[in-house]
């Protein structure tokens, strides 16, 4: 719904966790699709496990939140 779910109080807490748990070593992007109706969600790093879930994380949360809506 136009990035609504971007604005739920748990997204962003979850957004704010994984640039904290990623420090300098990545960096993540986060939006809303300019073509279709999705969140899109990208990160990358030095680790790459940390970064599967920390990005793996903020989709869980985007989910609940638009599932929600």
């Amino acid at each position: 719904a136009n990035g609504a779910p971007l604005e739920h109080d748990a997204v962003r807490q979850a957004i704010d966790l994984a640039r904290k748990r990623l420090g300098g070593q990545g960096r993540l992007v986060i939006r809303p699709s300019g073509t279709e109706p999705v969140i899109r969600v990208m990160g990358e790093g030095d680790d790459e496990r940390l970064v599967l879930q920390v990005v793996g994380e903020i989709v869980e949360a985007v989910r609940k939140a638009a599932q929600a809506a």
